[in-house]
């Protein structure tokens, strides 16, 4: 049987699937691979050098989650060796089990560094949804998924992300899971999906966002459910359009 690209949808022998993919960039632990993302596709994530871009899809991943992650591993035994923590824009130094982070020049708060950054993550985000999807439920070659393949692997168009702010205290972690992370579509009852919207948690943060086309009154629909079904466990549920919108440093766990 050919294999067939996730993205591209071309297939062997057209394109090649000889590397292996991860579903989550290695650089946060990732130690899944979804089989179904041609050599090409896999490269176009990880490569900075894309339209010139300043950084990888994968790298503003890493860069946005890598501070929870460690974070999280500080706060539990890890059984696999983690390499030394690593960003461009932050430094963190740690001390008698606890942690200080400054940040370096190269991460901006002007309105044009935060806008890129954010849309590569968002983009990134949608890249590890369809890809543990596929995984995970043998899933997402449908039409309905073309809006994620446009935006995630073609960069057109634009779709929204929300965050979700927890209420203080709550943060609920299996074993091991900031050691090798993973993707959850429905661990928790709070997580709120329908035929239109998904949400995902991945190292204590919860996303939502639509995985087809819709229209004002779907969004605001989802939105009114999603809030009702949180009570209790978030306080609000934020648009984001900048990288700061996100609680990457878990300041939560400091209450």
């Amino acid at each position: 049987m050919k294999a067939k690209c996730l993205w591209c949808f071309k297939e062997s022998p057209e394109v090649t699937f000889d590397k292996k993919a991860h579903t989550i960039p290695k650089s946060l632990g990732g130690q899944n691979f979804n089989n179904n993302v041609c050599d090409n596709c896999n490269e176009y994530f990880g490569n900075r050098n894309e339209r010139n871009r300043k950084y990888s899809i994968e790298e503003a991943l890493k860069e946005a989650f890598n501070i929870s992650r460690r974070r999280l591993l500080n706060s539990g035994k890890t059984k696999r060796k983690i390499g030394d923590f690593k960003s461009k824009f932050f430094d963190i130094k740690q001390r008698n089990g606890k942690y200080r982070l400054s940040i370096k020049p190269s991460f901006r708060f002007s309105s044009g560094f935060q806008k890129e950054l954010c849309r590569a993550f968002k983009r990134g985000l949608y890249k590890m949804f369809l890809e543990e999807l596929n995984r995970q439920k043998n899933i997402g070659y449908e039409p309905k998924f073309d809006v994620i393949r446009q935006f995630a692997r073609y960069d057109k168009g634009d779709l929204p992300v929300l965050y979700f702010n927890r209420v203080i205290g709550i943060m609920m972690m299996f074993d091991r899971e900031a050691e090798t992370p993973i993707l959850f579509f429905d661990r928790m009852k709070y997580l709120y999906s329908n035929d239109k919207f998904t949400e995902i948690e991945f190292l204590g943060h919860v996303f939502g966002f639509p995985i087809s086309k819709f229209n004002i009154e779907d969004y605001k629909n989802y939105v009114s459910k999603s809030i009702e079904n949180k009570k209790g466990f978030f306080t609000d549920a934020v648009f984001i359009q900048k990288m700061t919108d996100v609680d990457i440093t878990l300041k939560i766990m400091n209450d």
